[in-house]
C-alpha cells in the first residue's frame, strides 16, 4: 500500500511539473502503463470526465460526437498500443498508453477535427460543439 502512495504521488509531481510548459508547445508524453499525458491549461486537455469516446481496434468509438458550448469529451484508450488525441488545429492531447484517459472542454462553438498522431491515416474524428 505505502508503495501505491509513493508512486501515485511521484506521478502527481511529474504531472504537475509537466503542466508548465509554453503556450502552444506540445506537452510532455508520458510512457507509464495507463498513464495520460499531462497537458497544460493553455491546451485545454485534462484529465476531466466529459462524454466518453472509446479507442479500440485502431478506431475512435463513436468518431464524430456533439456537446454543447461548455462541454467536455474524454477519450479512453482500450487497445493495447499507444494513440493520440491530436486535433487538426489546436492542442496535442498527448500520447494514452493502455487504460489511459484525457478530457478536453470546448468553450467554442464549432467543429473541431482531430486525429492519433501514431495513426492518423486510420484514425480520425470529429468534436461538434453546438
Amino acid at each position: 500500500m505505502r508503495f501505491s502512495l509513493v508512486a501515485g504521488a511521484t506521478l502527481v509531481l511529474v504531472l504537475a511539473a509537466a503542466c508548465g510548459g509554453t503556450p502552444g508547445t506540445t506537452p510532455a508524453r508520458s510512457t507509464a502503463p495507463g498513464a495520460t499525458t499531462a497537458a497544460s491549461a493553455a491546451t485545454g486537455c485534462t484529465g476531466g470526465i466529459g462524454l466518453p469516446v472509446g479507442i479500440a481496434n485502431f478506431a475512435f468509438n463513436p468518431p464524430n460526437i456533439t456537446v454543447a458550448v461548455g462541454g467536455a469529451v474524454t477519450w479512453a484508450n482500450a487497445d493495447t498500443t499507444p494513440h493520440t488525441v491530436t486535433f487538426d488545429e489546436g492542442p496535442d492531447c498527448g500520447q494514452m498508453t493502455t487504460g489511459g484517459t484525457v478530457s478536453r472542454t470546448f468553450d467554442a462553438a464549432g467543429t473541431f477535427a482531430y486525429h492519433c498522431e501514431i495513426h492518423p491515416t486510420a484514425m480520425r474524428g470529429t468534436v461538434v460543439v453546438q
